[in-house]
């Protein structure tokens, strides 16, 4: 099987430690874990849904594969 590139903006590899974060629910104070590139969570103390404070999908406006990797990330 051939591999897939992926988007270097995604691709773990070339993360920094700052693309992982804790962010407290605004309605609880519970701590949530964000990576990066999660889009949301819901918080598991009041099932609040957070949005990620620092995602950044700018690359959206110009990459040809965008509408696989966005649109894909936020279906599931």
């Amino acid at each position: 099987m051939a591999n897939k590139l992926r988007c270097p903006g995604q691709d773990q590899r070339f993360w920094k430690p700052e693309d992982i974060f804790d962010v407290r629910c605004p309605n609880c104070g519970n701590e949530i874990e964000f990576w990066k590139d999660d889009p949301f969570h819901t918080c598991t103390k009041c099932n609040t849904i957070i949005r990620n404070p620092k995602i950044d999908i700018g690359c959206a406006e110009w990459c040809k594969h965008a509408d696989e990797c966005i649109v894909g990330e936020l279906m599931k």
